[in-house]
């Protein structure tokens, strides 16, 4: 499994991460409590995405689009358009991995382990996110911003910064990993899934594409 893969893996588990948090006012619930909040409000959602990849010098290395696609529990659908095509689909019970230029397919089983690769807390809880990372939130001007910080070593990242708009919309995320190298999302055009196939997300492996089974 590639890095942007990992990535994209590790930003769907926070994604999907819940509260179960009620009667309490937002701005008195701590930090971790109050991005779950943000969180939970994340459903059949469909958006595009650019991303830009920097190194340490903050020069700029790849930038990458495409389309995402969220619906709890844990099912996404994550497609990166030409030069560097890939589709991640998951149904809750089985990850494939989709790459056309190797003309091979990587089947697995979904894993909500957080061992697993790379950091895997779908369906997880405002308690979860605080057990897993140190979560510090900042009002900037009509935004909300939260800064993750993972508590094992492990990590793929050292740190990421959600950013939410005035409509509780999130419409960035950055990552910086040990080595310096930033990513960059950002999400544009978000709207509501309606209507969603039930075969929405499963995956129909092409005819001659070679298929590999991952533990």
């Amino acid at each position: 499994m590639n890095h942007f893969s990992k990535l994209v893996l590790m930003l769907c588990s926070i994604l999907f991460s819940t509260a179960s948090i009620a009667g309490l006012p937002i701005n008195n619930l701590p930090d971790a409590q109050r991005l779950a909040v943000y969180l939970s409000s994340i459903n059949n959602l469909e958006a595009n995405y650019v991303q830009h990849t920097h190194d340490g010098n903050n020069d700029l290395l790849q930038t990458q689009k495409g389309k995402m696609f969220l619906t709890r529990p844990n099912k996404f659908k994550w497609i990166s358009e030409a030069p560097y095509e890939q589709v991640l689909v998951s149904n809750g019970e089985t990850l494939w991995q989709y790459d056309p230029d190797l003309e091979q397919v990587t089947v697995q089983k979904l894993d909500g382990r957080l061992s697993s690769t790379p950091v895997l807390l779908l369906s997880g809880d405002a308690e979860m996110v605080s057990e897993e990372y140190e979560v510090y939130g900042e009002t900037i001007q009509d935004e909300q911003h939260f800064v993750l910080i993972p508590k094992r070593n492990d990590a793929l990242f050292d740190r990421l910064r959600l950013e939410f708009n005035s409509a509780k919309q999130m419409f960035r995320m950055v990552i910086k990993d040990e080595i310096g190298q930033k990513t960059v999302i950002n999400l544009s055009n978000q709207k509501t899934i309606i209507g969603i196939a039930e075969n929405f997300y499963e995956f129909v492996i092409p005819e001659g594409i070679d298929v590999i089974e991952s533990q």
